[in-house]
């Protein structure tokens, strides 16, 4: 292997040309730097997993971006969709730097993200994976949340919590707990589980583990058997707080929702089968087919918190909080059952979303859990909803 490179960048495209050509720009613009003051030399692997919408004019610039000689890249056209597996082993293949840095096409690396990352994992050999802090915008208005660990516990405790009120509080509540930690922290953080969307890990820890992805995963939970598998083999997880990137979640995912979802479900049936045996592959199946039962279907409807809808919006809503609060937190979810959301810390009586926010969420439908903070015990105000719709012409 030539190991002439520090960091080979992989990077799995489908169907968002474009999005992957912002962030190898952002990758290009990062210019990091090892802790004695070397720089470090990267090159990028781009598969293209046989995108029905090739977007040629973003691929004939990504393959311009290849001709840097100071940041050199090959450009793959897969001739079938391997899954995000199948394309990053595609990519780590013809890798030949001494780390892997894993990047979704769909973020934006923001200043000196890499060269935080590098620096972490260099400096601490307990570590396995380092990932970086994640935004949902480029203003970082909005804050993603920690991966939740999917285990057999929390497949039931989940389950349960799309179905029944009580279970859901009791859910929301626990996930915001941990949630709040890990945002609070100002310093690097271990983690059970980082971030798929951007992780660097070391060549001898891939081998390490048996190999970068398992193919098995057709797309999604292949990131959380990479990190079961890091912390199996000893070693720690790192959210580094000075590393950031801003990750515009799933846009691959939604150019073709029906056979992502697909994909999602045949995943999460090998994931549990994998780690669990017979009994997770059974879980898996009796969750799911709990959840599409009609007596679920009916205290689903009840489970949903009371909302206070602000309708159809074309331009930013004001969220007017029935106090002044010193410090809260609003979560943004797509969904009423919050299992999983995102946060926008703040303070005062009102929040409108900025410049940033309004730039990275198109016309789709928003929840909003407002917490106060102030206290020592977090206190839910209120749920808020608003629908962006376009602009009347």
């Amino acid at each position: 292997m030539d190991a002439h490179f520090d960091v080979s960048a992989l990077v799995v495209n489908y169907n968002t040309a474009q999005l992957a050509l912002d962030m190898l720009r952002s990758l290009r613009d990062q210019r990091p730097r090892t802790a004695d003051g070397r720089p470090l030399r990267i090159e990028w692997i781009f598969v293209d997993n046989a995108s029905p919408v090739r977007h040629e004019d973003a691929l004939e610039s990504i393959r311009e971006l290849a001709k840097d000689p100071e940041l050199p890249g090959q450009v793959i056209l897969h001739d079938q969709n391997a899954g995000y597996a199948g394309g990053m082993n595609l990519a780590w293949k013809h890798a030949r730097g001494t780390h892997a840095l894993v990047l979704n096409p769909d973020l934006l690396l923001l200043p000196r993200c890499v060269e935080q990352l590098w620096q972490t994992l260099q400096a601490d050999p307990s570590i396995g994976i380092v990932g970086p802090v994640g935004y949902w915008d480029r203003g970082r208005e909005v804050l993603l949340p920690p991966n939740v660990l999917p285990t057999l516990g929390d497949l039931y405790r989940g389950t349960l919590a799309q179905t029944f009120r009580g279970a859901n509080r009791r859910y929301v509540d626990r996930r915001f707990r941990a949630a709040l930690d890990v945002y609070r922290s100002d310093q690097n953080i271990d983690l059970p589980m980082l971030s798929g969307a951007c992780l660097l890990v070391s060549r001898e820890q891939i081998e390490r583990m048996g190999g970068l992805f398992d193919d098995g995963y057709p797309l999604y939970y292949e990131d959380t058997d990479l990190f079961r598998r890091a912390t199996k083999s000893g070693k720690r997880l790192v959210m580094v707080r000075h590393a950031e990137i801003a990750h515009f979640y799933n846009r691959s995912g939604t150019t073709n929702p029906g056979e992502a979802m697909n994909r999602y479900w045949r995943a999460r049936r090998y994931y549990f089968s994998k780690w669990y045996g017979v009994f997770g592959r059974f879980s898996d199946w009796i969750c799911r087919k709990f959840l599409n039962t009609k007596f679920a279907e009916r205290a689903r409807a009840r489970t949903l918190h009371d909302v206070i809808d602000l309708g159809d919006v074309h331009a930013p809503p004001t969220i007017e909080l029935p106090r002044h609060c010193e410090s809260y937190v609003l979560e943004l979810c797509q969904d009423r059952g919050f299992l999983l959301a995102a946060a926008i810390p703040g303070s005062g009586a009102t929040w409108t979303p900025g410049a940033s926010f309004w730039a990275a969420f198109g016309e789709s439908e928003y929840y909003f859990r407002a917490v106060d903070l102030t206290n020592d015990e977090p206190e839910e105000l209120g749920v808020y909803r608003f629908r962006r719709v376009p602009a009347p012409r």
